[in-house]
């Protein structure tokens, strides 16, 4: 009787620590497709995002990445942006809500440009007449950016909405900034190193299975 007892009990045993087991490292529990739309954050504009989740080790954990534009229509004179995005996250907490991190890179074009005009002269028995020749300028920075991320996420276990607020400090490297007039370079600036300290951004969209 006795060695029957062990003999139930270790079965017993052997079956918790398996179903346990089985609910440590089995993804059962969240949804792992989200697609959403950032505002600001990696891309600097708007950028419009696929998320894969990897298996469920105990927290969350994933890439997402997807392309940006941003266009001011306030301000003429400031550059549109176009950038591709990826990024490794990772989020753990308590039922809908959680901190997130991650780390990104992002690779940016922006760009200016404009139409202006230079005046000639030409002088003929003392009269002056004055004619505008018209010329394109064009600005451009190109370059990746090293993108880390910290915040807050929100995320239903069965679904739905999914919403991110983060501070995405941006760190450029090896970029470089360009002037041209009529097609014709005029002028080229390394920049190796620069900072966007003060800057974030807010995710809304949908998470699946």
């Amino acid at each position: 009787m006795a060695t029957l007892k062990r003999k139930l009990a270790c079965i017993l045993f052997l079956f918790t620590a398996c179903h346990s087991y089985s609910q440590l490292f089995d993804n059962t529990v969240y949804n792992r497709k989200s697609a959403y739309a950032e505002l600001f954050g990696t891309g600097l504009g708007a950028t419009v995002n696929f998320e894969y989740l990897f298996k469920d080790y105990g927290m969350k954990q994933g890439i997402r990445g997807g392309p940006g534009y941003f266009v001011n229509f306030l301000e003429d004179n400031s550059p549109t942006i176009i950038s591709g995005n990826i990024e490794y996250l990772s989020f753990a907490g308590a039922r809908n809500h959680h901190i997130e991190w991650g780390l990104g890179a992002s690779y940016q074009y922006k760009y200016y440009k404009k139409t202006f005009q230079t005046p000639v002269y030409y002088i003929e028995n003392s009269d002056t007449t004055i004619l505008y020749t018209d010329h394109d300028y064009k600005y451009q920075r190109t370059g990746p950016a090293i993108v880390p991320r910290l915040g807050y996420r929100y995320e239903n276990e069965d679904g739905g909405l999914v919403v991110r607020v983060a501070w995405t400090p941006i760190i450029y490297i090896l970029n470089s900034e360009k002037e041209f007039i009529d097609g014709n370079r005029t002028s080229k600036t390394a920049i190796p190193f620069s900072t966007k300290l003060g800057w974030g951004g807010i995710s809304i969209g949908f998470s699946f299975y």
